[in-house]
């Protein structure tokens, strides 16, 4: 039929058709400076960076961040947001659901921030993250210090962090607050935080997979392994496109989206 659109070639690599377009994401060339995470903009703003995920969580982004700038123009400050009128903040951030329980979070962030704000050598729990029991043997208000094996987290005690904020922290901001990222580095030999992360959101598996790529290696996010990325899977990935997350810790890249034409090839898993 004139003007109808061809549809896309399936890749050998994965047979079966791509129909949820919630999985798909832009993938930048891995010579790009940056993915386009809002969490990349807020890396040296810990504390914002975690509203930010407040807002993200179970809203996408399009929704959630013209709203969060705005919010952030009206409480530029942790005091301000502290001391931020419920309602107030409650009706600014309606349209994106959840409103009462996110304004409550983000206020109560705030004063427990200025109260006990993040600090290196101080982790608490958080009950089963990032594995199952794990937090099990710290009580509920106990400070860890650096040299406790249990696990624990710096923000774990703020209220409203869930495995999301936890991810996306330990990804972005985790090293600094440690005094182990870039020139404030300390150690001689370290592991940066975020190659330690496995995180259930499609978006920062993404951010990871397009990590490794630029080092070389496909990464399995359900596993955490990395294998030495192929010829064909680096080549795709200095083009760039769009990628598409299709089960089992695959991302199919499609490098010629304008032209509809399924340039496809597997990364992870």
């Amino acid at each position: 039929m004139t003007g109808s659109i061809r549809a896309p070639r399936i890749s050998r690599f994965f047979p079966q058709p791509l129909i949820d377009p919630s999985s798909c994401l832009p993938f930048q060339p891995i010579s790009a400076p940056t993915f386009g995470l809002v969490q990349e903009q807020l890396a040296h703003d810990p504390f914002r960076l975690l509203i930010a995920t407040i807002f993200l969580n179970r809203t996408r982004g399009h929704v959630a961040l013209p709203v969060l700038f705005r919010v952030f123009d009206i409480y530029p400050s942790i005091s301000a947001f502290a001391t931020a009128d419920p309602t107030e903040l409650t009706e600014l951030i309606r349209c994106l659901g959840f409103q009462h329980q996110r304004a409550k979070k983000c206020i109560a962030l705030a004063q427990t921030w200025l109260a006990r704000p993040p600090a290196r050598g101080s982790r608490y729990r958080r009950l089963h993250y990032p594995n199952l029991n794990d937090g099990r043997n710290v009580r509920r208000d106990e400070c860890l210090g650096d040299e406790d094996e249990r696990v624990g987290w710096e923000i774990a005690h703020l209220p409203g962090v869930g495995a999301y904020s936890l991810d996306s922290w330990r990804i972005f901001c985790r090293d600094e607050l440690r005094g182990v990222a870039g020139d404030t580095a300390e150690e001689v030999e370290f592991m940066p935080e975020w190659k330690k992360v496995l995180p259930q959101d499609k978006e920062l598996r993404a951010y990871l997979t397009w990590m490794w790529l630029k080092e070389g290696y496909v990464w399995d996010w359900l596993t955490g392994e990395r294998t030495v990325a192929g010829e064909k899977v680096m080549r795709a990935a200095k083009k760039g496109g769009i990628a598409r997350e299709v089960g089992d810790g695959n991302w199919m890249l499609e490098t010629s989206p304008v032209k509809k034409a399924m340039n496809g090839f597997t990364m992870g898993g």
